[in-house]
C-alpha cells in the first residue's frame, strides 16, 4: 500500500510531464502569460487574470442609420482563442441610435478581467436615384413625367429649372409607389423644353434621407394652329397656309381617307404651308394641321391641337360659252362643270377683258342666264367662271375665253322692217354706224343683179335689228315659200289640242295639183294624217299637200293671221299661193323662229325646216350652219327663204322673177361675208 507521501510525488511528477507537453504544443501560439513548464499544482491555482484588453476585436465598424439602436457584433479573440460573451465577457453599447459614433464597451469576466473601448460609425441611409426621368406626355400648360421608381423610396420629389430665375422651382413631392406625375403650372410656356430634375428619398425617425437627383426633359405641347386658310387655288389642288404656332418643329398634314375611315398623314412639314398637287378638278377634301415637337430623352412626339379645313380644288374652266343678244337682253350659255357646286359666276368685262363686273350668280343645276344689264352700243365680253365650295372655302375656275357680246336699243323688228324705203340699191336700216365695206357691196350686188330681172332682197339681223334690202317691197308672187306661213298657220290652230299632227284627212280630187309633190301619185281615198302633210311639204314640197292643209284650216283663217303679223294678205280660193316681198316674208320667218323655241311642235318644225328640199341658200352655206329653209319655184320665179343660225341668226330672203336657183347660193354666201362684217364691227374685232 502506498503512502500518501509517495502518491503526492507521483502525482507532481504527472503534472510536471502534462505541463511540459503543454507548453510543447502551444510555444508557437501569442499569450498574454505564458506559465512555465515547471508550474506545480499549487501555482497553478493562484495565477493572474488574463486582461482582456490586448485581445482581437472583430466587428462591423460602419452601420447604416435606421432608427433603431445598432448593436454590431464583435468575436473577441485571445491568444487565438475565441472568448464567449457573457461568461469570457460582457458587452454593452452607448449612442448608438443616432448617426454618428456608436460606442461598444467590452468588460473580461471569469479568467478574463479588463475593458476594451470600441467605436463604430452610423451613417446616413443611402437612398437608390431614380432613373429614366422621360416626358410621357403634355399640352400647353401641363408636363407629365415618368420615371423607373426605387424600392426603399417612400417618396420623390420632383422640380424644374426656370431658366429666367436662374434657378431651380416648382418642387413637387409624391408619394410612395408613384412613377408617374401630371405637372400642371400655368406658369409653364407654350411649346418649351424644361430641364427636370427627380430625387427619391425615404424617412426616418420624422427625417427625409434623399438619393442624388437625376435630370430629365420635359415638354409643353405647341400651339394649337391659327390662320389656316386655302390659297392660290388651282385646278390640281393648292396651298394650305396658317400662322406660325409658338413651340411647333415641324407641322402635321392630315387628310380624311374615306377608304380607311380616319385622317391619315400625308406630309410632314417644316414650314407654316404645304402644297397640295394632286388632287382633281373641283375635288373637296378635309384637312387637319397640327405643329409637332419632339424632345429629349422621350421617343414621344408631342402634337398641338388639331385645326381642320375643308378645302376645295378648282373647277375646270368653262367652256361652251355662247351669248345671243336679243337688242338689249343677252342670253349667256355654257357647258355644265363637274363638280360646281357653288353654281357659277357670270360677268362681263370690256372687250379687252378688263373691268369684270359680276352680272349674277347662278346655281349649279343652271347653264344659262339672261340679262339686260350689259351696257349698250359698246362691245364687251361675256365670261362664266365655275364655283366649287366646301365649308367656308370657296374657289372660282380660271379666266374663260369668254366671247364678246354687243347689246342695242331696242326696237321692233316690224319698226325696222316697215320703215324701209323700198330701194333698187342696197341700203341699211339700224345700222348702229356700220356701214359696208365697198368690196363686199360690190359683190352682193353683183350677186343680185345675176340673178336677172327683179329681184326682192332683205337680211336682217335677229340681234341688233340691222336690215341691209334692195327691192325688199317689191311684191311677187310666191311660188312653194307661202307653205311655210301657211304650216305656221296651222301649227297656231293645233296649239289648242284639236286639230293635232295626227288628225287624218283623205286625199280627193279637189285637192289635186300638178307640179312638185309626192301625192299626187297617190289613190284618191288615200288617208293622211297631218303629220304627213307636214312631210311631204318638208320632204318634196307637195302642192296637193298645201291644198289639203287649206281644205282643212280654211284660207280665210290664214289671211287672219298674216295681217296679225303685219304682212300683205293676197290669197284666196281663186288664188291660193298670193304674192310676197322680201320684207313680209322677214317678219313670217321671225314669227317661225320664234315658234322653234316656244310652240307645241316647235322641236318638230326645227327638225323639218332644217331638211327641207332644195334649199339654195343651205347649198350656198354648206355645212357652215344650220339654215332652216322654205325655197320655191315655177317656170317664171325662183325663190329662196330662211333663218340662217350662224353665231348671230339672221333671215335671209331672196325673190327673184327669173329662174337662176344656183345664182341664189351666190347670194347666200355674199350676203353672209357681209353679215360677219357686221358683228366684228359691232364687237370692235
Amino acid at each position: 500500500m502506498r503512502s500518501k507521501k509517495l502518491t503526492a510525488i507521483i502525482f507532481a511528477a504527472a503534472l510536471a510531464c502534462s505541463a511540459a507537453a503543454f507548453e510543447a504544443s502551444a510555444s508557437s501560439m501569442a499569450v498574454s502569460a505564458a506559465v512555465p513548464s515547471w508550474t506545480t499544482a499549487a501555482q497553478e491555482e493562484t495565477k493572474e487574470l488574463l486582461n482582456i484588453s490586448g485581445g482581437e476585436f472583430v466587428y462591423s465598424t460602419k452601420q447604416v442609420y435606421d432608427g433603431k439602436a445598432k448593436t454590431p457584433k464583435v468575436v473577441v479573440k485571445l491568444d487565438g482563442k475565441t472568448l464567449v460573451s457573457g461568461r469570457d465577457y460582457d458587452i454593452s453599447y452607448s449612442s448608438n441610435t443616432d448617426i454618428g459614433k456608436g460606442k461598444i464597451t467590452i468588460k473580461g469576466k471569469g479568467n478574463y478581467t479588463g475593458s476594451k473601448k470600441l467605436t463604430f460609425s452610423i451613417t446616413a441611409p443611402s437612398i437608390a436615384a431614380p432613373s429614366a426621368l422621360r416626358c410621357s406626355d403634355a399640352n400647353v400648360h401641363i408636363i407629365c413625367m415618368r420615371w423607373n421608381g426605387t424600392k426603399d423610396a417612400d417618396g420623390y420629389e420632383l422640380q424644374y429649372y426656370d431658366s429666367s430665375a436662374k434657378k431651380w422651382t416648382g418642387l413637387k413631392t409624391i408619394g410612395k409607389g408613384k412613377q408617374y406625375y401630371k405637372y400642371s403650372n400655368s406658369a409653364f410656356k407654350v411649346g418649351t423644353q424644361y430641364t427636370m430634375r427627380i430625387r427619391a428619398y425615404r424617412t426616418l425617425c420624422g427625417k427625409k434621407y434623399y438619393s442624388s437627383w437625376v435630370k430629365g426633359y420635359g415638354t409643353t405641347d405647341p400651339e394649337k394652329v391659327s390662320g389656316l386658310k386655302e390659297v392660290a387655288p388651282e385646278e390640281k389642288g393648292y396651298t394650305l397656309v396658317w400662322n406660325k404656332a409658338a413651340g411647333a418643329q415641324k407641322y402635321e398634314v392630315m387628310r380624311w381617307s374615306p377608304v380607311s375611315g380616319k385622317y391619315e398623314v400625308i406630309k410632314t412639314v417644316n414650314t407654316n404651308q404645304v402644297t397640295i398637287s394632286d388632287r382633281t378638278p373641283g375635288q373637296k377634301n378635309t384637312y387637319k394641321i397640327r405643329a409637332i415637337r419632339t424632345v429629349k430623352g422621350s421617343d414621344l412626339v408631342f402634337h398641338g391641337e388639331k385645326t381642320s379645313i375643308k378645302a376645295t380644288s378648282v373647277c375646270r374652266v368653262v367652256t361652251g360659252i355662247k351669248a345671243k343678244t336679243d337688242f338689249d337682253t343677252v342670253t349667256i350659255s355654257w357647258g355644265k362643270v363637274a363638280k360646281a357646286n357653288g353654281g357659277y359666276e357670270v360677268y362681263y368685262t370690256d372687250a379687252r377683258g378688263n373691268n369684270p363686273k359680276t352680272l349674277a350668280t347662278v346655281g349649279s343645276g343652271k347653264t344659262s342666264f339672261t340679262t339686260k344689264s350689259i351696257p349698250t352700243n359698246a362691245p364687251y365680253k361675256v365670261k362664266v367662271k365655275a364655283i366649287s365650295t366646301y365649308g367656308n372655302v370657296t374657289t372660282k375656275s380660271t379666266y374663260p375665253a369668254g366671247v364678246r357680246v354687243r347689246t342695242f336699243n331696242r326696237v321692233s323688228y316690224n319698226s325696222v322692217l316697215d320703215s324701209y324705203v323700198n330701194n333698187s340699191a342696197i341700203t341699211i336700216n339700224n345700222s348702229h354706224g356700220y356701214s359696208i365695206p365697198s368690196a363686199m357691196y360690190s359683190r352682193l350686188d353683183h350677186a343680185l343683179k345675176d340673178l336677172g330681172g327683179v329681184v326682192s332682197f332683205a337680211m336682217l339681223d335677229l340681234e341688233s335689228g340691222t336690215l341691209i334690202a334692195s327691192h325688199g317691197k317689191t311684191y311677187m308672187g310666191t311660188a312653194s315659200t307661202v307653205k311655210m306661213p301657211f304650216m305656221l298657220y296651222c301649227l297656231h290652230e293645233m296649239e289648242d289640242g284639236y286639230p293635232t299632227m295626227d288628225t287624218t284627212m283623205t286625199y280627193t280630187s279637189a285637192d289635186y295639183h300638178g307640179g312638185s309633190g309626192i301625192i299626187q301619185t297617190y289613190n284618191y281615198g288615200t288617208v293622211l294624217t297631218n303629220r304627213d302633210i307636214f312631210e311631204t311639204i318638208f320632204t318634196y314640197s307637195d302642192n296637193i299637200g298645201l291644198y289639203m292643209l287649206q281644205r282643212e284650216f280654211g284660207i280665210d283663217g290664214y289671211n287672219r293671221y298674216i295681217s296679225s303679223l303685219g304682212c300683205r294678205t293676197s290669197m284666196s280660193y281663186y288664188n291660193r299661193w298670193g304674192i310676197i316681198c322680201a320684207t313680209d316674208s322677214a317678219k313670217e320667218w321671225i314669227q317661225m323662229y320664234n315658234y322653234f323655241k316656244t310652240g307645241k311642235y316647235g322641236d318638230y318644225m326645227r327638225d323639218g325646216m332644217s331638211r327641207t328640199c332644195a334649199s339654195s341658200f343651205r347649198n350656198g352655206l354648206g355645212d357652215k350652219y344650220t339654215v332652216y329653209s322654205k325655197c320655191g319655184w315655177t317656170e317664171t320665179y325662183h325663190h329662196d327663204t330662211a333663218v340662217i343660225e350662224a353665231e348671230h341668226p339672221y333671215v335671209l330672203i331672196g325673190f327673184t322673177d327669173r329662174v337662176s336657183g344656183p345664182r341664189l347660193m351666190e347670194v347666200s354666201r355674199a350676203a353672209d361675208e357681209i353679215h360677219n362684217d357686221l358683228w366684228n364691227y359691232f364687237l370692235g374685232k
